[in-house]
């Protein structure tokens, strides 16, 4: 069984990536770069556009990238959103489906829609399914 945790490639960070703020004009431009960066598998880019490079040094998103690469040598064809729970204040979470044949990865994410903006505070990725549906 694939299995595939961030956390565990999270332990001492000692240098931060180039962090972006993870900030989207709306939930359609936040979800179009989620899917476009998961279903490409583009680790770096997606782990920097949603908050996750601050955690992480170069050296271990070059490591998650290449053992993502490993697990889905080709790119998901499919997307599809499995769970969307409403939380107050304007706050959502989200568990996803990306997939090719039978490789599946799953990714959550928890944002706010602060009305004029979309803010990505928590996004997380993981082969094994239960891990991210615990969340909810």
């Amino acid at each position: 069984m694939r299995f595939l945790s961030i956390a565990a490639l999270i332990t001492s960070i000692a240098t931060s990536v180039g962090a972006q703020e993870p900030i989207f004009d709306n939930y359609i431009s936040m979800r179009g770069e989620m899917d476009r960066l998961m279903m490409n598998r583009n680790i770096p880019e997606l782990m920097i556009k949603f908050g996750g490079a601050d955690e992480m040094t170069k050296e271990q998103l070059d490591r998650l990238d290449a053992q993502v690469g490993q697990l889905y040598p080709n790119d998901f064809e499919h997307v599809a959103v499995i769970r969307r729970g409403a939380l107050e204040g304007g706050f959502q979470q989200e568990l996803l489906s990306y997939w090719t044949g039978i490789a599946y990865v799953y990714a959550y994410v928890l944002y706010h829609d602060r009305g004029n903006e979309m803010v990505a505070i928590n996004f997380r990725f993981n082969s094994d399914f239960t891990t991210l549906n615990s969340l909810f």
